[in-house]
């Protein structure tokens, strides 16, 4: 008898869109979440070591049992404060960006997006998930998050700001997502180099409740398509997943390049199948607050029968995964119910 595939042999198989012996399930990143359940703060924790980081990480997904584990994830804002931002840590929950960054002539400024890796926040996650692959990592994906370029550019130039230029000056938008692109990736770079196999692009500005279709293809889409094609070149997957209604996104999505689209509980499951199958795999959409956090273990479990059902979950290719990063007030019962519930799915 063969062994049992471990969790990143069942990422692998979700990848190539091809059958897995049990249903593979994840956390969408869950940083405060996962830090909570051992008492810390986002704050508190970056005062931790690495390795004290590392394992808090690998104890609580053991306690789990999800297929994937995210070092670094609810701490996209590092990367602002990395090239000279303000951002606030909250008691929970992750940290906010306190003011736009790139204001007045900032192309003058030069500031240096390299700089991001000099910011002892972001070594010391880059360094925990090196220690989790070097001790899990042959058998768990380990992986990371941050902003795509499209919403990452509305935390340093103002949202509303980035917004508004849509329409009254797209020249500033473009410059100001250029220099989005390299920011995200010089951030990103020192997780590559610690070996994470996945990497997050997350996009809720990019939402199909901001933006229009027309919109997300002129903006958003090229910075997202230039950038996964230069984490690919790494050897690194790519999840990307953006908030809201994206239904209208979706047949754009596997031209990016990434391996697998994530999306919160106003998609279809099954008209995203419809959409994708074949193409790239996919994941969600169970709601953060109504089901993870709001319903019983046995509600969990119903919706996630539920939805494995919807999206024809025996086919392969479907991630059972919250629509979106859960509250840090989650019961860890609940998060427990959904990975024994895609556990004990009969494929």
């Amino acid at each position: 008898m063969s062994a049992p595939l471990s969790s990143k042999q069942i990422i692998e198989k979700l990848i190539a869109l091809e059958p897995t012996p049990r249903h593979p399930v994840s956390l969408l990143s869950a940083g405060a979440w996962t830090l909570n359940q051992s008492g810390l703060t986002m704050e508190q924790a970056l005062a931790i070591s690495p390795e004290r980081f590392a394992e808090v990480l690998a104890q609580t997904n053991e306690r789990v049992g999800c297929d994937i584990i995210w070092p670094g994830s609810g701490y996209h804002n590092l990367a602002i404060r990395g090239i000279g931002g303000k951002i606030k840590f909250r008691i929970k929950g992750t940290p906010d960006v306190q003011e736009p960054l790139l204001v007045g002539d900032w192309k003058a400024k030069h500031i240096n997006t390299k700089s991001v890796q000099d910011d002892e926040g972001v070594r010391l996650l880059a360094n925990a998930a090196r220690i989790l692959v070097r001790k899990i990592g042959d058998q768990t994906v380990i992986g990371t998050s941050q902003w795509a370029p499209f919403t990452l550019g509305g935390m340093a130039y103002g949202v509303e700001n980035l917004v508004r230029a849509l329409y009254k000056d797209k020249t500033a938008v473009h410059d100001v997502l250029e220099f989005a692109a390299d920011l995200c990736y010089d951030y990103l770079e020192p997780f590559i180099d610690a070996g994470v196999s996945l990497i997050s692009l997350a996009d809720p500005t990019a939402s199909g409740d901001l933006i229009s279709r027309a919109q997300f293809l002129e903006f958003s889409f090229p910075y997202l398509q230039r950038l996964v094609k230069r984490i690919r070149s790494r050897n690194v997957w790519v999840l990307i997943h953006i908030c809201g209604k994206t239904t209208g996104h979706l047949p754009s999505i596997p031209e990016t390049g990434a391996q697998i689209m994530s999306f919160d509980f106003k998609v279809d499951l099954a008209e995203a199948r419809r959409i994708l199958d074949g193409k790239i795999a996919f994941a969600g959409n169970l709601n953060p607050v109504s089901i993870m956090q709001n319903e019983t273990p046995e509600g969990v479990t119903a919706a996630c029968f539920a939805a494995i059902e919807q999206a024809s979950g025996k086919r392969g290719g479907y991630l059972l995964m919250p629509g979106c990063d859960i509250p840090p007030s989650v019961p860890f019962a609940n998060v427990k119910a959904m990975v024994d519930a895609a556990h004990s799915f009969q494929l």
